[in-house]
């Protein structure tokens, strides 16, 4: 696999292809720049360096097609590295809160058990990041909320949990964000903006 250092910044003028992935499907024009983070383009071309890994959980875990990538748009605008912009704790791609993302099995930095709001642990985060120089490596290392492919696997299992426990993906993506689901979860903006991202992945992954 290419390494991942240096390759994770958001304004990079290309999309990153491993070894084993399909090439024709990956490639993109090298020349032109990532649109700006808060763009639906801009989270897909992000969240599409993952498409390999996302596509082997998804079909893991039998989740429906895009839909968890539509969550990594959604979350983290496809950004491995991002902290929750409220400071709140949560933080990489799927923006687990430390005591989540421990119940999912993943190693986390600090000694922060919170599923909810903890601002210290933000801050915390925000610290490491800086005197890490956004090496993602680093991070991967230190909290494996970093880690792309052990993020992923955790993300996709306690969704599929969540679908198997709810019996719907709209409650279940809606329980992700907020532990349990809405009264009426398809009528929220965190869901209908997770259906947005989906259709529109779907359409460009060709």
């Amino acid at each position: 696999m290419k390494t991942l250092k240096n390759i994770l910044n958001i304004t990079l003028p290309f999309v990153i292809c491993f070894s084993n992935c399909n090439n024709e499907k990956q490639e993109r024009e090298e020349k032109t720049p990532f649109p700006k983070e808060f763009t639906t383009e801009g989270k897909f071309r992000r969240t599409y360096r993952w498409d390999k890994i996302l596509d082997e959980r998804e079909e893991k875990y039998r989740i429906e097609k895009g839909l968890l990538k539509a969550l990594a748009m959604r979350e983290s605008y496809g950004d491995p590295l991002r902290l929750n912009e409220s400071g709140d704790g949560g933080a990489g791609l799927f923006m687990f809160q430390p005591g989540t993302a421990e119940y999912c099995g993943l190693d986390v930095y600090g000694n922060s058990k919170r599923m909810g709001v903890d601002k210290s642990h933000g801050k915390e985060l925000k610290k490491l990041i800086k005197e890490n120089k956004n090496n993602y490596e680093k991070m991967a290392e230190i909290d494996e909320r970093f880690d792309v492919y052990k993020s992923s696997d955790a993300a996709a299992k306690f969704l599929k949990r969540l679908y198997n426990k709810h019996n719907s993906w709209d409650k279940a993506l809606s329980a992700y964000n907020r532990g349990q689901p809405a009264r009426n979860s398809s009528q929220t903006s965190h869901v209908k903006f997770i259906r947005q991202y989906q259709d529109y992945y779907n359409k460009r992954d060709k």
